[in-house]
């Protein structure tokens, strides 16, 4: 390892420049089943509307199950970015947001080697993430304290698993895996609402709510 990337390991700065990346370009957000319910709540909408609306799953070969992410903020591109960050900014940042959002990227940092994960940072030393090196020093005290108050991150995280339904493939042949393990009839709905103007899908959502409120 050279000098300047083993120097910025142990860099402690850290002060968020809202330049986005880390939303639009590097993250692959799996909320665990009460980040959702709390999400959709304050949404105004059912579960199943916060689902079909954000939701779409990613195969895990280890153990052949699907994972429930949130959607991606680029169109036809099943890679990482979430569907909340539109505009340079979070449309939902003032919501009960997921823990990763709020522990980043403090969950990248190790607090038993007091240095930040290796693949964080480029050969040149420099970070992915704008905001580290800048700003103040943040103490061990601190980086420990956000990480212990969000702790639903990485293995910690409860996350939604679906057996899979199809045989597996490579996901990114996949368009647009199914959402939970559906019925024919009920994939041939879900298909047919994807066809739907803006508006007739919102009618529809209206009565899933009001069915799912009874």
């Amino acid at each position: 390892m050279d000098n300047s990337k083993e120097k910025a390991l142990r860099e402690w700065r850290f002060e968020c420049q809202h330049c986005g990346t880390c939303c639009s370009e590097m993250a692959v957000i799996y909320p665990g089943s009460e980040e959702v319910q709390k999400l959709a709540k304050y949404l105004n909408i059912s579960v199943l509307s916060f689902a079909v609306r954000y939701l779409r799953e990613i195969h895990d070969p280890q153990t052949n199950m699907y994972i429930l992410a949130f959607r991606t903020n680029h169109p036809g591109n099943t890679g990482h970015g979430c569907v909340f960050y539109r505009d340079k900014s979070c449309v939902i940042y003032n919501s009960p947001r997921t823990d990763l959002c709020k522990v980043f990227p403090w969950n990248h940092f190790d607090l038993e080697t007091k240095q930040w994960e290796e693949n964080f940072i480029s050969r040149d030393g420099k970070f992915w993430c704008a905001g580290i090196g800048i700003g103040r020093k943040w103490t061990l005290d601190e980086i420990r304290d956000v990480k212990q108050r969000y702790p639903c991150v990485g293995i910690n995280i409860k996350r939604q698993l679906n057996q899979p339904t199809l045989p597996i493939v490579d996901i990114d042949m996949i368009s647009d895996s199914s959402i939970f393990n559906l019925t024919i009839s009920e994939e041939n709905f879900i298909n047919k609402l994807r066809s739907l103007p803006m508006e007739k899908k919102r009618e529809v959502e209206r009565l899933v709510d009001s069915l799912y409120h009874l």
